[in-house]
């Protein structure tokens, strides 16, 4: 699994995930994440169009950013959901708890 982080002046931090979010690598975007959080970037947006696999640890990792973030005054945001992302998400009910676009661009829409 590969993270990138870039940190906007707007206090957006977009995360660009790629390849694989299971136990073993969660532990890496979670520090990824927290660490967003704790330079003061409330709003998260994550870039998940390269990742081809998504475990519940990784599941769990975005669903704690999401209440930390929301806490901070922001939210998580997602996009570039594969087909079978889309499934697991829609599945446990994230469709409900984090904002899911199609495109970048409507992500960082309507701060």
């Amino acid at each position: 699994m590969r993270i990138s982080t870039s940190m906007g002046n707007d206090g957006v931090a977009l995360i660009e995930v790629d390849g694989r979010v299971d136990a073993h690598t969660s532990r890496r975007m979670n520090q990824a994440l927290q660490e967003a959080l704790a330079q003061g970037h409330s709003r998260l947006v994550l870039d998940l169009s390269s990742l081809s696999h998504m475990s519940s640890a990784g599941l769990r990792a975005l669903l704690q950013a999401q209440r930390q973030a929301v806490q901070d005054g922001g939210e998580v945001r997602v996009y570039g959901l594969n087909a079978q992302i889309r499934r697991i998400f829609h599945l446990v009910g994230f469709q409900d708890l984090l904002r899911i676009s199609d495109t970048r661009q409507e992500a960082m829409e309507g701060w």
